[in-house]
């Protein structure tokens, strides 16, 4: 269904690159499911660059039917530059998510905090420049975006005991995190923030 839409209206507001052939590919789900980000993983360093089933980045619980499209191959057709956008798109029945995640350790996580945020925002914009897209978008009840952090280390491996229990209390005071919590952002949506392995439930 996302695949039609992009592909009969999509390409109408921004135009295609020259002689590319237009093949999106579009996921279903039912149930839960996880994502990845595959081109970062490629790059990546970790251990999970040689085990797949380590390469989820956001787990996603749902009990209904989902389509999943990757906003990054949506936009790899436009022929203008568009500037950085997010991962991927989810709907559901009654709801439409984007997705932008990120593997880091935890001192980076503000940083890249702020940059997903302009990442979504920046999706958004141009996605509601092309009508039939954003009315189609606006039909559901609910509309999110999330972004999803993963811990690419053990920070404790390398605290002795002392730096390990103030490192505790620093997480436990932490109260801003929750996969509950939820914020406004732009376009009427709402924004959650989600820490691997704590689910994004839609």
């Amino acid at each position: 269904m996302l695949k039609e839409l992009f592909e009969a209206h999509f390409y109408g507001t921004f135009p295609k690159v020259d002689n590319k052939v237009l093949m999106l590919e579009e996921r279903t789900a039912t149930g839960d499911f996880s994502l990845n980000d595959p081109k970062a993983c490629l790059r990546c360093k970790y251990v999970c660059n040689e085990d797949p089933e380590q390469r989820e980045q956001l787990k996603v619980q749902t009990n209904d039917n989902v389509c999943i499209i990757s906003i990054d191959q949506v936009f790899s057709f436009v022929r203008e530059e568009v500037g950085e956008i997010c991962d991927y798109m989810i709907e559901t029945t009654n709801s439409t998510i984007f997705v932008e995640m990120s593997c880091s350790t935890t001192e980076y996580v503000p940083a890249k905090r702020i940059k997903a945020r302009s990442q979504l925002y920046n999706t958004l914009e141009k996605l509601f420049t092309c009508p039939p897209v954003r009315a189609h978008i606006e039909k559901k009840n609910k509309h999110y975006v999330v972004f999803s952090w993963k811990e690419t280390t053990n920070i404790k491996d390398k605290m002795d005991n002392v730096e390990s229990n103030m490192m505790d209390m620093t997480l436990l005071s932490d109260a801003i995190y929750s996969p509950y919590n939820e914020s406004k952002f732009a376009f009427d949506f709402k924004l959650k923030e989600i820490r691997y392995p704590d689910p994004f439930i839609c």
